[in-house]
């Protein structure tokens, strides 16, 4: 895979318009939910550039790196237009991150550093590594803020390879995906009861032929364990998280990303992990900031069997169809609870 395929580096000539727009929008907008295309102005032809890499995520390779910005230079506020408005031009609709609906940004850090954060967490959310899963989005992004000391590194790797090696030589793990799993969600049921899930569904779409939804820690629980309540996973389940995990790594694209990178994955069409890592005595100095995307341009047509779960992700919030987002700014204690079930 030519890095050409999947990195694009911004000219100072396009980090110029950027910080253009960035002016201009705090001049005239307030809401950071007013972010558009339209609102964060870009020239025409580096708008072109940002759009086309719309056609990678959906149709090339499936994700797309872009490099060059510095958010040292920005606010953290600042930092977000920048991040929001860049990736309208590239997948104009925004999806929410929380299990609310409300909220449409998450700070991915490390909220046990130092000892001083809750003993029990999502992995997501510590310095250890993540098994390989889906985001329950169509596409994820990543705006890495600030790297590990060491370790963290992103990696990436194909659901198609999984499913046709899982075809050719394990036909068994994909009959067990396809049939109901209980994910728990390691929280107060009153907030986020446990998910019947199909890791595993045929759709009735010549661009998605089927989709995949997985966790292995939704299934095998971490720091925190399994609801006794809930039915142990089979001997069948645990194999196929095994398989999963092994075909993925064995396919794994580890991702050179640096401070100050975009990166677009499309989450129908690729699993990610993540790499432990160490932050070197810095309290929560990893920090990535995550967004759900999609392009209704592209034509994949949402699938009636998944439509609620893609109305949770992209709906209007509000009854009215007005579509109401929260944006944190910063890393507040407590934020990593209303994430959803995933790493």
């Amino acid at each position: 895979m030519k890095e050409s395929e999947w990195r694009l580096d911004l000219t100072a000539e396009e980090i110029e318009s950027i910080d253009a727009a960035l002016t201009k929008f705090e001049a005239n907008y307030e809401d950071l939910s007013q972010l558009s295309s339209l609102t964060f102005e870009l020239p025409a032809a580096f708008s072109q550039r940002l759009r086309k890499l719309s056609d990678q995520i959906y149709k090339g390779v499936g994700f797309q790196l872009v490099r060059g910005l510095d958010p040292s230079k920005y606010t953290p506020k600042q930092s977000l237009i920048v991040y929001a408005g860049i990736s309208s031009h590239v997948c104009p609709q925004r999806g929410f991150v929380d299990v609310d609906g409300k909220g449409v940004v998450a700070h991915i850090v490390n909220v046990q550093a130092g000892g001083r954060g809750p003993t029990t967490t999502a992995p997501a959310f510590t310095n250890s590594p993540l098994s390989f899963h889906t985001d329950n989005c169509e596409v994820m992004a990543f705006f890495y803020m600030e790297p590990a000391s060491s370790g963290g590194e992103t990696i990436l790797s194909s659901l198609w390879q999984i499913y046709n090696e899982l075809a050719a030589k394990r036909p068994d793990v994909l009959y067990t995906l396809a049939k109901p799993w209980i994910f728990d969600s390691f929280k107060s049921y009153d907030f986020q009861p446990p998910r019947h899930v199909q890791p595993l569904r045929k759709l009735d779409s010549d661009k998605v032929p089927i989709l995949f939804r997985f966790s292995r820690y939704g299934v095998l629980g971490w720091q925190r364990k399994r609801n006794p309540d809930l039915p142990i996973p089979t001997q069948a389940q645990i194999q196929a998280a095994d398989a999963i995990q092994f075909i993925a790594m064995k396919n794994a694209f580890k991702l050179p990303a640096k401070k100050g990178d975009l990166l677009f994955a499309n989450d129908m069409a690729l699993v990610h992990a993540r790499e432990g890592f160490e932050d070197g005595g810095t309290l929560m100095k990893r920090h990535l900031i995550k967004m759900h995307f999609r392009d209704p341009d592209q034509g994949w047509g949402i699938p009636a069997s998944v439509e609620n779960e893609w109305k949770t992700v992209y709906r209007s919030s509000e009854p009215d169809g007005i579509r109401k987002e929260i944006w944190h700014i910063l890393h507040e204690p407590g934020l990593e609870e209303d994430s959803s079930v995933n790493g």
